[in-house]
């Protein structure tokens, strides 16, 4: 025996093929990334049985990842009293991870989802309601407790107006939960990691809709209901697996035995406690964060983050870490550099592991280098983790390139700070020449920096785009001219951060490379 085997253990259904195939098609698509020797499904109820896939694997390390929502009782009975009778094998490794639907970047999961059937239904979420739907039994009422958990911290995430928690198979049930909403119009998204009938029949007809294919839509007692599918079908759920399975499964053999990496590929030892790592969040989406800065991240003692990041890489840090908010964003900064520099240090001197988590790359007008310097000055460790910067990939997930052959071959990147109120058009006189100029951190600046660019001997006319939150569910774009552009970023209500892209490249915002953008996968441990 040798190699590294996942088994996604489910509960499955004797009568129900759909309540299985979801997961089979999962599986499918983990084994084609060749991240294990063997992916294997096995259910409590239908075939292939936990037992017998434990005898057929040939894999001496075999990882459990319960396909199910909650820690109720298959997880927590069902499946430990499996891995018992297995234990016959010795020299096979047997590990339980814990139930896909505890994994932190559930929620950002269900977040990017609601977001994208707001958008698409044209709904706002001062309008809307959202119920979470759950199985939940009074059986097992630690069944509820992922559902629970995860309402309230969408409910801090402000995703509608009403975040709500109904249930198939406890109190408060959904027939209930429809009648106490307030909201115009209410999307329920199934807490269900299968399909099945509960998806594609029960709630349905609990909710007043037609059964069939989800999601599906109509107007109910006056107002709009929108039921989507189970969450289990969503691109990223394979991402929340993998990474659950990976969590809990040792580091592969060396090069040379079965399953090993190639020696390009290098196995990151844990980091040294008393370091300081800068580490780049990337440009917004929580899955471009390199897969270094989750590894440290999700090992840091310490968390020193700014204003400009979302929740949702929060979410990885692990249990009991300090997480610092130094504040810094959009016109807010309440602590001042002297003194981030001098928490990095204090910190380290403890002993402990300090990640200082900063949007985009760390040096990139991000003041990385002066945190760097003020570590060494103090005798401390300081290790830079590179991120994407959002002055690359703001503009790319718009459908902008920076370049193209016979558009553009140079760019430059600036801070709007550039334009501040001291400034002159000759400080801008060499930027003229630049095929494309990105701005960064320009939303107040704009117009008067569009004013200098323009007395500096820019064509008013230059294509500009501007990006609201690039990246992330909340990107928007507005097009113009160098003219134009901070008159229509008022008029569209953009806010900061922005990314402004001038130049003829930015005319492409509107082709179909910007529609080839929007359809890229956006889930939490993708570059993981």
């Amino acid at each position: 025996m040798s190699g590294r085997a996942l088994v996604l253990a489910a509960h499955g259904s004797q009568s129900d093929p759909a309540a299985n195939a979801l997961v089979r098609r999962l599986a499918q698509t983990i084994r084609g990334r060749r991240l294990f020797d063997e992916v294997a499904v096995a259910f409590h109820q239908g075939e292939p049985g936990f037992d017998t896939v434990l005898d057929e694997l040939a894999a001496d390390e075999v990882t459990v990842v319960p396909f199910m929502t909650s820690a109720g009782y298959y997880s927590n009975v069902v499946l430990p009293e499996a891995l018992a009778r297995n234990r016959r094998y010795p020299e096979v490794r047997l590990r339980q991870a814990p139930p896909v639907g505890t994994h932190p970047g559930m929620a950002s999961l269900f977040a990017r989802r609601v977001s994208e059937l707001l958008r698409s239904h044209e709904l706002t979420r001062e309008a809307t309601s959202l119920v979470l739907v759950g199985h939940g039994t009074p059986r097992h009422p630690e069944s509820r407790g992922s559902t629970l958990a995860l309402v309230e911290t969408l409910q801090q995430r402000r995703l509608a107006a009403q975040v709500i928690a109904g249930f198939i198979d406890d109190t408060p049930s959904l027939s209930l939960v429809l009648d106490q909403v307030t909201g115009e119009a209410v999307v329920i998204v199934p807490f269900l990691i299968g399909g099945g009938t509960h998806a594609l029949s029960d709630l349905p007809r609990l909710s007043g809709l037609p059964a069939g294919e989800l999601p599906v839509a109509a107007r109910v007692g006056g107002r709009f209901v929108l039921l989507d599918d189970a969450i289990g079908s969503q691109p990223g759920i394979a991402e929340l697996v993998v990474d659950l399975a990976r969590r809990h499964t040792p580091p592969p053999p060396k090069r040379g035995q079965r399953g090993g990496r190639p020696a390009s590929i290098k196995a990151t030892s844990a980091p040294a406690p008393g370091t300081v790592h800068l580490v780049g969040a990337g440009p917004g989406d929580p899955g471009l964060i390199t897969s270094r800065g989750l590894q440290l991240l999700r090992t840091a003692d310490v968390v020193v983050h700014d204003r400009l990041l979302g929740h949702e890489l929060l979410h990885e840090v692990k249990p009991g870490a300090e997480l610092v908010d130094v504040g810094k964003g959009p016109g807010h900064v309440p602590l001042a550099q002297e003194e981030i520099g001098a928490l990095l240090v204090a910190r380290a001197r403890e002993g402990r592991v300090v990640v200082r988590l900063k949007g985009g790359d760390p040096f990139v007008f991000g003041r990385g280098s002066e945190e760097v310097a003020a570590c060494r000055a103090a005798g401390v460790r300081c290790l830079v983790t590179p991120g994407v910067s959002s002055a690359i990939a703001g503009p790319a997930a718009a459908g902008i390139p920076l370049t193209a052959r016979g558009v553009a071959r140079s760019f430059a990147v600036v801070t709007g700070h550039q334009a501040g109120p001291g400034g002159a058009p000759d400080d801008l006189a060499p930027l003229v020449a630049v095929d494309t100029l990105v701005v960064l951190m320009g939303r107040a600046s704009l117009d008067r920096l569009a004013l200098q660019l323009i007395a500096a001997g820019r064509d008013p006319a230059t294509p500009a785009a501007c990006i609201q939150s690039a990246t992330t569910p909340e990107q928007r774009v507005t097009l113009a001219t160098l003219a134009t552009i901070a008159a229509a970023a008022e008029r569209d209500g953009l806010q900061a951060p922005v990314i402004t892209v001038i130049g003829a490249v930015a005319a492409l915002a509107g082709s179909e490379l910007a529609e080839w953008a929007a359809e890229a996968p956006r889930a939490i441990g993708k570059g993981a």
